[in-house]
């Protein structure tokens, strides 16, 4: 056989190993770590605040965040009935309490992680029925015929309203004008469009809303405690990344998008806190 008709031969061998060894060296990036899905529960009122931080996290983490807004009361209902969160951020101590004695809270991870306040608030496009200085007694002006609260009874931002017009002694003036809301949100919209004459709102919630002017920002001295517990739930397949997005709630960037949206940043960072 000729040196001509070997090499010849040899040609498609030769070229089919290049190929092969190409493919293996390809500069194409490879496919990353696969991602991961995180059901995170949380209070109507953090939803600006959440969505905000939620663009810049999943670009840093292979996860995929998913909310649910509600109320609070709803929230740790649903978690103790089908436990299908990973991480809940409640509105108040006594949601996140029920979670826990169900044991669903993974040990460790609850911390108090905001604080709120109440405001007084009325439709902007209606005649003021306050006058100057408010005095919390306007509140039960006959002309005042709707005062929107969030539900009393399931739904933290009305338990604290209650709270405070109970320390004030208004309470039982108003009791049968009150408009119950399904959220905190919901109290909102009912005197944005001027269904209810006033409302008992966290501040967070009234500050960015054109629609309602703040008639009175209760002294935190003079308020209900708030505080917005957050955690990691047990038991679900996504432990260690829901970790690390309670933890990352706790951190001073995350903090500074609460502060901006009104809220009080209780918490600080821990020694295992996440970038």
């Amino acid at each position: 056989m000729s040196s001509r008709s070997f090499s010849s031969s040899l040609r498609p061998w030769i070229l089919a190993c290049v190929a092969a060894l190409g493919a293996g060296c390809s500069s194409e990036p490879q496919p990353g770590p696969a991602r991961v899905e995180l059901a995170v529960y949380a209070a109507a009122s953090t939803r600006d605040a959440l969505l905000a931080l939620e663009e810049v996290y999943e670009q840093r983490h292979a996860v995929d965040l998913f909310f649910n807004f509600g109320s609070s009361g709803d929230l740790s209902k649903q978690i103790v009935a089908a436990a299908q969160a990973d991480v809940f951020l409640s509105a108040d101590e006594r949601e996140m309490d029920k979670v826990e004695q169900a044991g669903l809270v993974a040990a460790g991870t609850r911390r108090a992680l905001l604080s709120n306040q109440l405001v007084v608030i009325e439709p902007v496009d209606a005649p003021a029925l306050f006058t100057a200085p408010f005095a919390p007694a306007q509140l039960a002006d006959p002309r005042v015929a709707r005062l929107s609260l969030a539900d009393v009874a399931t739904v933290p931002a009305g338990r604290y309203a209650k709270a405070w017009l109970e320390r004030i002694g208004v309470w039982s003036s108003v009791a049968e004008r009150v408009l119950p809301g399904v959220d905190a949100r919901a109290a909102l919209a009912a005197v944005e469009s001027a269904s209810a004459q006033a409302g008992i709102v966290y501040r967070t919630d009234a500050a960015p809303s054109k629609q309602v002017r703040v008639v009175f920002v209760v002294p935190v001295e003079d308020g209900p405690r708030i505080s917005y517990p957050v955690a990691a739930m047990a038991g679900r397949p996504a432990q260690v990344q829901a970790r690390l997005f309670a933890e990352f709630l706790a951190t001073p960037a995350a903090g500074s998008v609460f502060a901006e949206r009104g809220f009080v940043f209780l918490a600080g960072p821990t020694a295992s806190t996440p970038n």
